[in-house]
């Protein structure tokens, strides 16, 4: 009996030891699997820091298109509005400037819709496009005939007035609140814009004297119309789910009609 002990006990000693021999191959395989997901985790980081630097690399290329295209039509808007052509003779009719810039637009909506390949009907009622072409009639009507009386700048700077106007046609249109966190940063922009316009000298170069203040009146109405036009195109969007070619198409339909029934 004493001897079958020993025997059953040098049994156990040496599962042990087996055991323990086979336990850094158990570790080598765990950290090799270890080892597999740490590489896999860090494919995937570099992955995703690519498709980050891809998407902020493409944010810059669209946010400076987009600066570029609104300067140069800017710096152009102006020259056809506020410079004389030869002696005294300035552009009279700003709207068939609209009605050449809706017509430009149609074309390229239709381009973009056929490239798309969308549907050419209308996503919405169509008087719902009328509303928004005569505002965006008014508003680009009134943003042209400004010029004659304030400069570009100004101009620019004013827009900043925009965001108190499209609040009150938000909560007209589509019922929405505000906290009073918004009202105050709303508030403060406008106060800092309203100091400025108030200390230097704002109107255009070749406008008469004291006629700035019909340039103002000419600013309030774009921003009240501007406001009511991007409103209601949200609201489109929205409720009828539009495409922004389909949008364009049927709003510079609408303005193109408008602009040219007022030639």
């Amino acid at each position: 009996q004493v001897r079958l002990k020993q025997i059953r006990f040098c049994g156990q000693l040496s599962a042990a030891s087996l055991g323990r021999l086979a336990l850094p191959a158990r570790l080598t395989q765990s950290e090799a699997e270890s080892g597999k997901e740490v590489l896999e985790d860090q494919e995937y980081t570099d992955a995703m820091d690519d498709s980050a630097f891809m998407s902020a690399l493409w944010c810059c290329v669209y946010g400076g298109g987009i600066i570029f295209m609104l300067g140069l039509y800017g710096v152009i808007q102006e020259r056809i509005m506020s410079e004389p052509y030869g002696e005294n003779d300035f552009f009279r009719v700003s709207v068939f400037l609209v009605l050449c810039n809706r017509l430009v637009a149609i074309l390229y909506a239709l381009m973009m819709i056929a490239c798309k390949g969308e549907e050419f009907g209308n996503k919405a009622p169509l008087w719902k496009y009328l509303a928004v072409s005569s505002s965006n009639v008014a508003a680009t009507w009134c943003q042209y005939e400004a010029l004659k009386y304030v400069s570009f700048p100004v101009q620019m700077l004013g827009k900043s007035f925009k965001m108190m106007p499209v609040m009150m046609w938000s909560i007209i249109i589509s019922g929405k609140k505000y906290g009073a966190k918004d009202w105050l940063i709303a508030l403060g922009v406008t106060w800092g814009v309203t100091q400025f316009l108030l200390t230097g000298d704002i109107k255009s170069k070749h406008a008469d004297k004291g006629s700035s203040v019909y340039g103002l009146i000419l600013l309030m109405c774009f921003l009240a119309c501007d406001g009511f036009t991007s409103t209601f195109q949200e609201k489109l969007f929205k409720e009828h789910k539009t495409s922004k070619y389909n949008q364009m198409l049927y709003v510079n339909s609408g303005s193109a009609v408008v602009s040219g029934g007022s030639l």
